[in-house]
Formats: structure tokens, C-alpha cells, sequence
């Protein structure tokens, strides 16, 4: 079995340990886990913090520290292009690596810019973040003017053009429904649960769900514990996100983006309220598939939702 976590915010943990004065993140930090946990590739997508300031600035100091440490981890690691490659990479023994965004604000106001991530290897993207930005309104939109713009819908355009996927997952809901409106090509959520279990802004009501299975896409089940139970997160509860779906539309559409909160730092006040007991970090995925068995998931509904769902919508999309 193979796992790929479709939501990691590894890129912003380099950038932020590189400025301290660390060295081989990858390779200290994160690998370890990895092998421990049994996962096997991982989206990476730059997630640009606010407090970090200019969002355009902070991209390019994400950019030039992860290269470098994707550089040094060649013997361990590889980024790939396309759902073949990725698991070609996968079979080999390697880490394999998918680029992506957090949101467009490194953008500006330019979605042109896609192009030019598109030649470095990004191969994913999602509008906004949680904020409103130039291109479309996050989860945390409240007021009048919710939903995507001119240059948000120029952006989708771009991104179905050359082969990149979508991501809903951070979205306000009515630019959810924008984006199905202004899209064809299968999309996906790569982090977000169930709202009917755990009725959060973050988190994907049933029409919502629907709309993705519809156009082929999946939903990675993430293990920020306000998203599974604000009371009492598990890994068990989680299970409970994924065979809610399974049972709304089918466990073909159901996929890991655990998007684990480590990178804020150990001792943040969000990481040890959101950490959730036995799926605190990657070392512990393992531990959500022996969630999925006890839930009465067969293996190869398993091996579906460790990895096999995403490849095929990155396939369809991406080739």
C-alpha cells in the first residue's frame, strides 16, 4: 500500500527553519516521519502567511529555500509531473512530490503568472486561502461580494488550459459554486471533511460533495482537529468523515490531505488544539488506515483512499 498526502505544508516549514538557521529540513525533520508512517509522496503546497507580510516576497523566499533543499534530497526524493510519474517515483522507493499553491496571493493581482509556476513544476492550485483576495473570496468571507472575480475566473481558465488542478478546499461557499460554474475538468478538495458531522466553514456540505463526485473528483479527509470534532477529535472519527462520503457518493471519491499543523511550530496554541491523538503528524498515517479497517473499509477501498483516487483525478487532469 502507498499513501499520498494530497495536502502538506512542508514548503512554508523549510522557509521558516531555513531563516532560523536550519539546514536539511527535508531530510531531518520530515523524512523520518515519512518512512515511519508510510507515506509515499505528498502535495506540497505554499501556503503564504499573513503575518510573513508581502505575499509575492515571502513566495519567492518559499521558492528559492525549497528548491534548494529539494536539490540536496535527490537520493531520497523527486518531484513529479504527472500521475505516472508520480508513481514511478512511488515504485522506486523515493518520496514523490507533487507542487502546488495554498491560495494566488503570491500572484498579486497577474494570473498570468500561472504560466510561469506551471514551467517551475507546479501542477495544482487553489484561488484563495481562507481571506478574500484579487481572484476569489475564502472561507472566512463574511459580507456582500462573495465569490470569485474577473481574474478569478480568468485564473480557472488558465489552469484547465494547461493542465492544472483545482482546488476547492479553503473556498467560501459561493465561490465553490462559482468555481463548478466556470470549470469542466474534474476538481477536488484536497483538505476538507464532512459538514454534516462537523458543521465548519472549512469543512463540505452534502451538495457540495455531491458536485465533486459528479465531475470525478475526491475530497482528502484532514486531520485539523476542528474539522473532525471540536470536542473530541480521533482517528476514528475521522474514519467517520471518510465513510460518510463513501456512503454519500462512494469511497471512489474519498482521499488523504491530512494537512498536518506541525509547521506552525510545536509550542503554537493552534498546533496543540488542532493536533489530533494518534494522527498528529505523517509518522502517524498509518494509524487512519488501520482507522479505515476497523470502520469495515475493504482493502481496496483502501488502497483507493491511501492513494489510488487522487492519482486517477491527476491523471484525467493533468495526463
Amino acid at each position: 500500500m502507498k499513501i499520498f498526502d494530497c495536502h502538506s505544508d512542508t514548503m512554508a516549514d523549510i522557509r521558516n527553519r531555513v531563516f532560523a538557521g536550519e539546514h536539511d529540513v527535508i531530510r531531518n525533520r520530515h523524512l523520518p516521519l515519512y518512512k515511519k508512517g508510510g507515506v509515499n509522496g505528498l502535495l506540497y503546497a505554499i501556503y503564504l502567511d499573513a503575518d510573513l507580510g508581502d505575499p509575492q516576497r515571502t513566495m519567492l523566499e518559499i521558492l528559492r529555500t525549497s528548491f534548494a533543499e529539494f536539490d540536496a534530497m535527490q537520493d531520497h526524493l523527486a518531484i513529479g509531473y504527472t500521475a505516472g510519474e508520480l508513481s514511478r517515483i512511488m515504485d522506486s522507493g523515493k518520496t514523490a512530490v507533487l507542487l502546488g499553491l495554498e491560495g494566488l496571493d503570491g500572484l498579486g493581482t497577474e494570473p498570468d503568472w500561472l504560466h510561469t509556476l506551471y514551467h517551475l513544476g507546479f501542477r495544482h492550485a487553489m484561488l484563495t486561502w481562507s481571506t478574500d483576495n484579487a481572484f476569489a473570496a475564502g472561507s472566512a468571507h463574511e459580507g456582500p461580494g462573495d465569490g470569485i472575480t474577473a481574474r478569478g475566473i480568468e485564473a480557472l481558465h488558465i489552469m484547465e488550459r494547461l493542465g492544472m488542478l483545482v482546488d476547492v478546499s479553503h473556498a467560501s461557499e459561493k465561490t465553490f459554486w462559482d468555481i463548478v460554474s466556470h470549470t469542466e475538468k474534474p476538481f477536488i478538495a484536497s483538505h476538507s471533511n464532512a459538514w454534516s458531522l462537523c458543521p465548519a466553514k472549512r469543512n463540505l456540505k452534502d451538495d457540495q460533495i455531491r458536485a465533486i463526485a459528479e465531475r470525478g473528483g475526491v475530497i482528502g479527509m484532514n486531520a485539523w482537529g476542528s474539522f473532525i470534532d471540536p470536542e473530541h477529535a480521533t482517528v476514528d472519527r475521522l474514519a467517520d468523515h471518510a465513510a460518510y462520503i463513501a456512503d454519500l457518493v462512494g469511497a471512489e471519491h474519498v482521499a488523504c490531505g491530512f494537512d498536518f499543523c506541525g509547521y506552525l511550530g510545536e509550542d503554537d496554541p493552534d498546533t496543540i488544539a488542532n493536533e489530533t491523538p494518534e494522527l498528529a503528524n505523517s509518522g502517524d498515517c498509518l494509524h487512519f488506515i488501520d482507522a479505515l479497517r476497523r470502520r469495515g473499509f475493504s482493502e481496496t477501498d483502501i488502497d483507493g483512499i491511501a492513494s489510488g483516487n487522487f492519482l486517477r483525478v491527476l491523471g484525467r487532469v493533468v495526463g
